[in-house]
């Protein structure tokens, strides 16, 4: 098993997660991330895609993509296609052609030691290799959404980044933005985000559809607010029915509000901030630690 591998499985063990749940996480085969484990490159997609699942899957694991993304190979290991034997005659007429060659060879390799030993020393000092630099780290920009009617699910890239009203920390460039309700047609728009943005969409119904009533968001001075002080995996059920209301990997800076009562399980407990009806509670754990814990009963 190769570093890159080695390192991508004792963060996932760590964290107490299966190769299934990651994968349903992350919205990926399973077999990607096997092959990402298993260091099986000739099995993954073109290293651009390839790379982009890589650092999705650090970030899940609170791993820092920046070093793992340098021991990806830049292309895929090209096989070496079959050679035919040579038949006896060709061999033989190349066997004449190699000794040709090696005693001119020999020749030239005494002719140029002949001059070494009789020229004066201007050896230049061995160059000592440079330092490999580290790639700068990805500019973050704040994102805020907020939705009418509220509660609608927002994605950026696929990825889901959890209910308006929102913010969230996450990378500056060309992304993607979709938006989805129930009962309302779904939204989508390419986002170039350079500097922190405010945006509010007004969903319109779908056609023979009724939307469905404006659902209540509670406020931070009642129910359960989540705060992400960093990225991680988090689940909420609702703890009278056990219907899941959340499963996803949430970047940092997100807000997550859900009236009680309910049961959390984080994968990063470090960075997840809980307050219980304006009580702060403080962090659900230590960095790296899964936790599960019920609020409200």
């Amino acid at each position: 098993m190769c570093e890159l591998g080695k390192r991508l499985k004792e963060a996932r063990e760590a964290k107490g997660l299966e190769l299934a749940q990651v994968a349903e996480a992350l919205k990926v085969r399973r077999a990607v991330l096997e092959a990402l484990e298993e260091c099986r490159f000739d099995e993954l997609p073109e290293p651009p895609l390839a790379r982009g699942y890589l650092r999705r899957y650090a970030q899940l694991l609170g791993l820092d993509p920046a070093p793992l993304l340098m021991l990806y190979p830049s292309s895929k290991p090209q096989t070496s296609e079959p050679t035919t034997a040579p038949n006896s005659t060709t061999a033989l007429s190349l066997g004449w052609l190699w000794a040709v060659l090696l005693a001119l060879l020999l020749g030239l390799l005494g002719w140029w030691g002949y001059r070494a030993l009789n020229r004066p020393s201007t050896a230049a000092p061995t160059p000592t290799p440079s330092t490999p630099i580290a790639p700068p780290p990805p500019k973050l920009v704040s994102l805020r959404i907020a939705t009418q009617p509220s509660g609608a699910r927002v994605y950026l890239d696929g990825f889901l980044l959890g209910q308006a009203p929102l913010e969230a920390r996450v990378e500056a460039g060309e992304r993607t933005l979709r938006i989805e309700a129930p009962g309302y047609q779904k939204y989508e728009q390419a986002l170039t985000l350079q500097t922190d943005r405010n945006l509010s969409f007004a969903l319109t119904p779908a056609p023979g559809t009724t939307p469905p009533a404006n659902p209540t968001v509670p406020t931070p001075s009642a129910g359960l607010v989540l705060r992400l002080e960093g990225i991680s995996w988090v689940r909420v059920t609702d703890a009278r029915t056990g219907r899941l209301l959340y499963e996803g990997t949430v970047p940092g800076g997100t807000q997550l509000n859900y009236p009680l009562p309910v049961v959390v399980r984080v994968g990063n407990a470090g960075v997840v901030r809980a307050i219980v009806n304006g009580q702060d509670r403080g962090r659900m754990g230590n960095m790296g630690q899964v936790v599960t814990q019920r609020f409200g009963e």
